[in-house]
Protein backbone atom coordinates (compact mmCIF):
# COMPACT_ATOMS: atom_id res chain seq x y z
CA UNK A 1 0.00 0.00 0.00
CA UNK A 2 1.88 3.50 -0.95
CA UNK A 3 2.08 5.23 2.57
CA UNK A 4 0.88 8.64 0.56
CA UNK A 5 -2.77 7.77 0.84
CA UNK A 6 -5.71 9.24 2.86
CA UNK A 7 -6.14 5.91 4.47
CA UNK A 8 -2.58 5.90 5.66
CA UNK A 9 -2.63 9.49 7.20
CA UNK A 10 -6.07 8.77 9.06
CA UNK A 11 -5.09 5.73 10.61
CA UNK A 12 -1.46 7.20 11.92
CA UNK A 13 -3.27 10.07 12.84
CA UNK A 14 -5.48 7.38 14.81
CA UNK A 15 -2.97 5.64 16.34
CA UNK A 16 -1.35 8.93 17.46
CA UNK A 17 -4.12 9.60 18.99
CA UNK A 18 -4.87 6.70 20.79
CA UNK A 19 -1.07 6.65 22.39
CA UNK A 20 -1.41 10.37 23.19
CA UNK A 21 -4.61 9.69 24.99
CA UNK A 22 -3.54 7.13 27.25
CA UNK A 23 -0.21 9.30 28.19
CA UNK A 24 -2.52 11.91 29.34
CA UNK A 25 -4.73 9.58 30.79
CA UNK A 26 -2.21 7.47 32.78
CA UNK A 27 -0.26 10.86 33.68
CA UNK A 28 -3.72 12.34 35.31
CA UNK A 29 -4.16 9.35 37.19
CA UNK A 30 -0.86 9.00 38.37
CA UNK A 31 -0.27 12.75 39.54
CA UNK A 32 -3.95 12.27 41.42
CA UNK A 33 -3.14 11.59 44.52
CA UNK A 34 -0.51 14.76 44.30
CA UNK A 35 -2.55 17.04 42.56
CA UNK A 36 -4.70 16.25 46.00
CA UNK A 37 -1.91 16.87 48.53
CA UNK A 38 -1.03 19.88 46.84
CA UNK A 39 -4.67 20.77 47.12
CA UNK A 40 -4.79 20.56 50.50
CA UNK A 41 -1.76 21.92 51.36
CA UNK A 42 -2.54 25.47 49.38
CA UNK A 43 -6.13 25.19 51.74
CA UNK A 44 -4.05 25.02 54.84
CA UNK A 45 -1.56 27.61 54.03
CA UNK A 46 -4.59 29.84 53.48
CA UNK A 47 -6.15 28.55 56.73
CA UNK A 48 -3.07 30.28 58.47
CA UNK A 49 -2.77 32.81 56.38
CA UNK A 50 -6.39 34.12 57.63
CA UNK A 51 -5.22 33.09 61.53
CA UNK A 52 -2.01 34.69 61.07
CA UNK A 53 -2.08 37.57 58.89
CA UNK A 54 0.74 39.55 60.19
CA UNK A 55 3.22 36.73 60.59
CA UNK A 56 2.24 35.15 57.03
CA UNK A 57 1.22 38.46 54.87
CA UNK A 58 2.15 35.72 51.60
CA UNK A 59 3.38 32.35 50.73
CA UNK A 60 7.05 33.85 51.26
CA UNK A 61 6.96 33.85 54.96
CA UNK A 62 6.24 30.78 55.53
CA UNK A 63 9.63 29.03 56.00
CA UNK A 64 10.39 31.73 58.97
CA UNK A 65 6.93 31.03 60.91
CA UNK A 66 7.69 27.06 60.34
CA UNK A 67 11.34 27.50 62.13
CA UNK A 68 9.80 29.45 64.28
CA UNK A 69 7.70 26.66 65.81
CA UNK A 70 10.27 24.54 65.28
CA UNK A 71 8.34 22.15 63.14
CA UNK A 72 9.02 20.72 59.17
CA UNK A 73 6.02 21.69 57.73
CA UNK A 74 2.29 22.42 57.12
CA UNK A 75 1.69 18.70 57.52
CA UNK A 76 3.46 18.76 60.89
CA UNK A 77 2.25 22.03 62.29
CA UNK A 78 -2.17 20.62 61.62
CA UNK A 79 -1.06 17.83 63.50
CA UNK A 80 0.63 19.56 66.52
CA UNK A 81 -1.55 22.95 66.22
CA UNK A 82 -5.10 22.58 64.40
CA UNK A 83 -8.39 20.69 65.17
CA UNK A 84 -10.27 20.33 62.52
CA UNK A 85 -13.92 19.16 62.78
CA UNK A 86 -17.21 19.35 61.01
CA UNK A 87 -20.39 20.92 62.21
CA UNK A 88 -24.02 20.30 61.41
CA UNK A 89 -24.95 24.23 60.18
CA UNK A 90 -28.36 23.58 60.88
CA UNK A 91 -28.18 23.40 64.49
CA UNK A 92 -24.60 24.21 65.25
CA UNK A 93 -23.95 20.83 66.74
CA UNK A 94 -20.31 19.25 66.32
CA UNK A 95 -20.83 15.94 63.91
CA UNK A 96 -18.70 12.89 64.75
CA UNK A 97 -15.43 13.38 62.28
CA UNK A 98 -13.38 10.57 61.80
CA UNK A 99 -10.07 9.50 60.08
CA UNK A 100 -12.37 8.48 57.31
CA UNK A 101 -13.98 11.97 56.64
CA UNK A 102 -10.68 14.08 56.20
CA UNK A 103 -11.38 14.39 52.36
CA UNK A 104 -15.01 15.76 52.98
CA UNK A 105 -15.64 18.14 51.02
CA UNK A 106 -18.21 20.93 51.54
CA UNK A 107 -18.64 22.27 48.22
CA UNK A 108 -19.31 19.43 46.47
CA UNK A 109 -21.43 17.97 49.11
CA UNK A 110 -23.49 21.25 48.52
CA UNK A 111 -23.56 20.39 44.34
CA UNK A 112 -24.48 16.64 45.33
CA UNK A 113 -28.07 16.19 43.34
CA UNK A 114 -28.88 12.96 45.69
CA UNK A 115 -28.31 14.85 48.89
CA UNK A 116 -31.45 17.03 50.05
CA UNK A 117 -30.16 19.64 52.20
CA UNK A 118 -32.16 20.73 55.40
CA UNK A 119 -32.24 24.54 53.86
CA UNK A 120 -32.87 24.66 50.58
CA UNK A 121 -31.52 27.89 48.79
CA UNK A 122 -33.33 27.36 45.57
CA UNK A 123 -37.13 27.17 47.51
CA UNK A 124 -35.92 30.08 49.80
CA UNK A 125 -34.06 32.52 47.53
CA UNK A 126 -34.15 35.54 50.02
CA UNK A 127 -31.96 33.96 52.37
CA UNK A 128 -29.58 33.40 49.80
CA UNK A 129 -27.70 36.49 50.72
CA UNK A 130 -23.91 34.57 49.39
CA UNK A 131 -25.20 34.06 45.95
CA UNK A 132 -24.30 29.73 46.49
CA UNK A 133 -27.78 28.89 44.90
CA UNK A 134 -27.18 25.23 47.87
CA UNK A 135 -25.40 25.15 51.06
CA UNK A 136 -24.34 21.81 52.34
CA UNK A 137 -25.45 20.77 55.74
CA UNK A 138 -21.92 19.75 57.20
CA UNK A 139 -19.23 22.55 57.12
CA UNK A 140 -15.28 22.49 58.42
CA UNK A 141 -14.77 24.43 61.29
CA UNK A 142 -10.75 24.88 61.97
CA UNK A 143 -9.54 25.65 65.70
CA UNK A 144 -5.88 26.76 65.34
CA UNK A 145 -4.04 26.75 69.38
CA UNK A 146 -0.95 28.12 68.87
CA UNK A 147 1.35 28.41 72.50
CA UNK A 148 4.19 30.78 70.56
CA UNK A 149 6.36 32.58 72.84
CA UNK A 150 3.98 31.01 75.94
CA UNK A 151 1.15 33.56 74.64
CA UNK A 152 -1.82 31.20 74.51
CA UNK A 153 -3.75 32.29 70.94
CA UNK A 154 -6.81 30.11 69.88
CA UNK A 155 -8.35 31.15 66.06
CA UNK A 156 -11.51 29.33 64.90
CA UNK A 157 -11.28 29.31 61.18
CA UNK A 158 -14.35 29.47 59.08
CA UNK A 159 -14.27 28.65 54.94
CA UNK A 160 -16.71 30.88 53.32
CA UNK A 161 -17.47 31.24 49.58
CA UNK A 162 -19.80 33.74 47.73
CA UNK A 163 -20.26 35.39 44.38
CA UNK A 164 -18.54 38.69 43.63
CA UNK A 165 -18.67 39.95 40.08
CA UNK A 166 -17.43 37.22 37.92
CA UNK A 167 -17.17 34.38 39.69
CA UNK A 168 -17.78 32.41 43.13
CA UNK A 169 -14.90 33.41 45.64
CA UNK A 170 -13.92 30.73 48.27
CA UNK A 171 -11.45 31.84 51.21
CA UNK A 172 -11.44 31.47 55.01
CA UNK A 173 -12.24 34.24 57.83
CA UNK A 174 -10.43 33.48 61.43
CA UNK A 175 -12.52 35.05 64.44
CA UNK A 176 -10.40 35.59 67.82
CA UNK A 177 -11.63 32.65 69.66
CA UNK A 178 -10.69 34.11 73.29
CA UNK A 179 -12.13 37.98 72.37
CA UNK A 180 -15.34 35.77 71.27
CA UNK A 181 -15.53 33.85 74.44
CA UNK A 182 -16.15 37.50 76.39
CA UNK A 183 -19.72 37.63 74.38
CA UNK A 184 -20.46 38.49 70.90
CA UNK A 185 -20.01 42.21 70.75
CA UNK A 186 -16.26 41.32 71.78
CA UNK A 187 -15.77 39.22 68.63
CA UNK A 188 -12.95 40.44 66.29
CA UNK A 189 -11.52 39.12 63.08
CA UNK A 190 -8.23 37.82 63.32
CA UNK A 191 -7.70 37.72 59.37
CA UNK A 192 -9.54 37.09 55.71
CA UNK A 193 -8.09 35.04 52.50
CA UNK A 194 -9.39 33.75 49.54
CA UNK A 195 -7.43 30.87 47.55
CA UNK A 196 -9.94 30.80 44.42
CA UNK A 197 -11.86 33.34 42.13
CA UNK A 198 -12.03 35.16 38.63
CA UNK A 199 -12.53 38.49 39.68
CA UNK A 200 -10.98 41.42 37.43
CA UNK A 201 -7.66 41.89 38.01
CA UNK A 202 -7.05 45.07 39.55
CA UNK A 203 -9.98 45.40 40.33
CA UNK A 204 -12.60 42.71 42.44
CA UNK A 205 -9.24 40.67 42.00
CA UNK A 206 -7.35 42.89 44.68
CA UNK A 207 -9.24 40.53 47.46
CA UNK A 208 -5.57 39.24 47.26
CA UNK A 209 -4.05 42.56 47.82
CA UNK A 210 -2.00 42.51 51.64
CA UNK A 211 -2.55 46.02 51.32
CA UNK A 212 -5.72 45.77 51.74
CA UNK A 213 -5.94 42.04 53.94
CA UNK A 214 -4.16 44.02 56.43
CA UNK A 215 -7.37 45.92 56.88
CA UNK A 216 -9.26 43.12 58.45
CA UNK A 217 -7.69 42.06 61.31
CA UNK A 218 -9.28 44.01 64.41
CA UNK A 219 -12.89 44.34 63.30
CA UNK A 220 -15.63 43.57 64.95
CA UNK A 221 -17.79 41.28 63.83
CA UNK A 222 -21.55 40.79 66.20
CA UNK A 223 -23.01 43.53 67.85
CA UNK A 224 -24.06 42.35 71.48
CA UNK A 225 -27.24 40.51 70.01
CA UNK A 226 -25.38 37.86 67.33
CA UNK A 227 -26.55 40.11 64.26
CA UNK A 228 -23.50 40.11 61.80
CA UNK A 229 -22.41 43.73 61.20
CA UNK A 230 -19.17 43.42 59.70
CA UNK A 231 -19.12 44.34 56.10
CA UNK A 232 -16.89 45.83 53.06
CA UNK A 233 -18.25 49.71 52.29
CA UNK A 234 -17.41 53.24 51.27
CA UNK A 235 -15.84 55.71 53.97
CA UNK A 236 -16.78 53.08 57.10
CA UNK A 237 -17.39 54.73 59.96
CA UNK A 238 -16.56 52.71 63.19
CA UNK A 239 -15.57 49.06 64.17
CA UNK A 240 -17.40 47.07 61.55
CA UNK A 241 -16.21 48.66 58.46
CA UNK A 242 -13.73 47.20 55.98
CA UNK A 243 -13.00 50.24 52.83
CA UNK A 244 -14.43 48.71 49.32
CA UNK A 245 -12.56 47.88 46.83
CA UNK A 246 -11.96 50.73 44.26
CA UNK A 247 -13.85 50.27 41.46
CA UNK A 248 -15.19 46.90 42.23
CA UNK A 249 -18.34 47.72 43.97
CA UNK A 250 -20.26 44.93 43.15
CA UNK A 251 -17.61 42.43 44.43
CA UNK A 252 -17.51 44.22 47.93
CA UNK A 253 -20.53 43.52 48.25
CA UNK A 254 -20.19 40.30 47.65
CA UNK A 255 -17.78 39.73 50.27
CA UNK A 256 -20.33 41.80 52.79
CA UNK A 257 -23.05 39.28 51.87
CA UNK A 258 -21.36 36.11 51.81
CA UNK A 259 -19.74 37.00 55.30
CA UNK A 260 -22.90 37.86 56.61
CA UNK A 261 -24.81 34.89 55.37
CA UNK A 262 -21.53 32.04 57.07
CA UNK A 263 -21.05 33.69 60.08
CA UNK A 264 -25.00 34.01 60.51
CA UNK A 265 -27.86 31.63 61.51
CA UNK A 266 -27.78 30.16 58.13
CA UNK A 267 -23.77 29.55 58.19
CA UNK A 268 -21.57 29.13 61.68
CA UNK A 269 -23.71 31.22 63.55
CA UNK A 270 -25.45 28.68 65.38
CA UNK A 271 -22.13 27.01 66.14
CA UNK A 272 -20.79 30.02 67.65
CA UNK A 273 -23.35 30.92 69.72
CA UNK A 274 -23.34 27.71 71.22
CA UNK A 275 -19.41 27.90 71.33
CA UNK A 276 -19.54 31.10 73.82
CA UNK A 277 -23.11 29.20 75.58
CA UNK A 278 -21.13 26.30 76.44
CA UNK A 279 -24.02 23.92 75.47
CA UNK A 280 -21.84 22.21 72.50
CA UNK A 281 -22.82 18.62 72.39
CA UNK A 282 -19.29 16.32 72.64
CA UNK A 283 -17.98 15.59 69.18
CA UNK A 284 -15.14 13.39 67.63
CA UNK A 285 -13.18 15.94 66.34
CA UNK A 286 -10.09 15.01 63.99
CA UNK A 287 -6.64 16.45 62.98
CA UNK A 288 -5.56 18.04 59.99
CA UNK A 289 -9.01 18.07 58.15
CA UNK A 290 -8.39 20.13 54.69
CA UNK A 291 -11.63 21.62 54.98
CA UNK A 292 -12.66 24.37 52.33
Amino acid sequence: MPRETTRHTFVVSLVLCLVCSFLVSGAAVALRDLQEENQTASRRRNILMAAFPRELPDEDSFAEFYNSRSVSGIAEYFRDHVESFRVDLHDGEIVETTDADRDYDQVKAARDPGLKPKLDLRQNPQRDLAGIKAREDVGWVHVVRDDQEGVGVETIVLPIRGYGLWSTLKGFVAIDGKALARGPGEAIVKGLTYYEHKETPGLGGEVDNPAWKAKWPGRRVFDAEWNVKLQVTKNPVGDFGVDALTGATITSTGVSRMLKFWLGNDGYGKYLRKRVSGVLSAGTAGRGGAGG
